[in-house]
């Protein structure tokens, strides 16, 4: 791919992500309009209020407590995990150029290299 293709797309993805926006807002706007619309969400936010209250009571129970942290820990097990095993993949598609991965019980994996653009730190 050379450089102009690329600013092509890059065009491209800009003017449609504009063109979602503007078309959502428009929608957003029709909705806000609807009087019935507008009475529904004030009754669906006085059950969203006692749901909150409610749901929050049990959570604060010294058992849910505990399970929320286990919760929390193994969340971020997994993310660290995840971030790892995406670089070992990474490295071992530098080194062996096959997007396959043979383990220990010989069943053949196989996983995607991608790559997005990261905003830049100023």
């Amino acid at each position: 791919m050379d450089q102009a293709s690329i600013e092509k797309r890059i065009e491209m993805l800009e003017k449609s992500q504009e063109e979602f926006k503007t078309k959502k807002q428009m929608l957003q706007d029709s909705l806000l309009n609807d009087e019935e619309m507008v009475a529904l969400e004030d009754k669906m936010k006085d059950a969203k209020t006692r749901y909150v209250a409610q749901k929050n009571a049990l959570l604060n129970e010294p058992d849910n407590r505990k399970l929320q942290a286990d919760l929390k820990d193994l969340a971020q097990e997994i993310k660290d995990t995840k971030q790892l095993l995406g670089d070992e993949l990474l490295a071992y598609f530098m080194k062996n150029n096959t997007l396959e991965f043979q383990d220990a019980s010989g069943q053949k994996r196989r996983f995607a290299v991608s790559a997005h653009f990261v905003r830049n730190k100023e």
